[in-house]
């Protein structure tokens, strides 16, 4: 019987560890060991949806330092200047920080695809 449930509770940790690794979004992304934190620059092309909370959702197309276009989602406490240029530091959906950048200092490939935009 001891052996039963032993078995039972290691399937059970072996399920909840491999969909913890497989499910992305936001929460699991920030601790899930397997995900690369990187860098992704966009453009504030559109406007940010106003969140009954108070403050600003954006959801943005950019493009990681090796040119790869990657999709963003990140909260602002307010309106954010049109035609800015942000430096987003994300791990896959979760976003840590996001900066305005000068465009002379993205990577060549980004500046490249934003700026042609």
């Amino acid at each position: 019987m001891k052996k039963i449930i032993s078995l039972l509770a290691a399937g059970l940790a072996i399920v909840c560890i491999g969909a913890f690794l497989l499910i992305h979004n936001d929460v699991t992304d920030r601790f899930n060991p397997l995900v690369p934190k990187e860098s992704v620059y966009v453009q504030i092309n559109k406007d940010g949806k106003h969140l009954s909370a108070g403050g600003y959702e954006y959801t943005l197309e950019g493009y990681n330092g090796a040119g790869e276009e990657k999709e963003v989602t990140f909260f602002a406490g307010g309106l954010l200047r049109k035609n800015a240029y942000l430096k987003v530091s994300a791990k896959g959906k979760y976003v840590e920080t996001w900066e305005e950048v000068h465009p002379d200092d993205m990577p060549s490939a980004v500046r490249a695809k934003l700026i042609k935009q």
